[in-house]
């Protein structure tokens, strides 16, 4: 496990029933052991990509921070 992240200033209201939550992501690691990645509904291309490639791809801040906290592979989940 990478770690848990949440932004407690990102708050989501849903108006068909105004319910507010705060949600969170769980963050897990994983290496190809066969097969090849493939795209579903939530997605339009699937790829494994080489670390030192990372830095060519525009990321929000938040998917930036999870990334940058698996390169530095301390092996301690964050809490953030």
């Amino acid at each position: 496990m990478l770690g848990i992240y949440t932004d407690p200033g990102h708050v989501i209201r849903f108006t068909s029933n105004d319910e507010v939550r705060r949600e969170f992501s769980v963050v897990l690691t994983a290496r190809p052991v066969g097969g090849e990645p493939t795209p579903s509904s939530e997605s339009t291309e699937v790829r494994w990509v080489a670390h030192a490639e990372l830095a060519g791809y525009a990321m929000g801040g938040a998917m930036r921070k999870r990334v940058d906290d698996y390169l530095k592979g301390t092996g301690t989940p964050v809490i953030a």
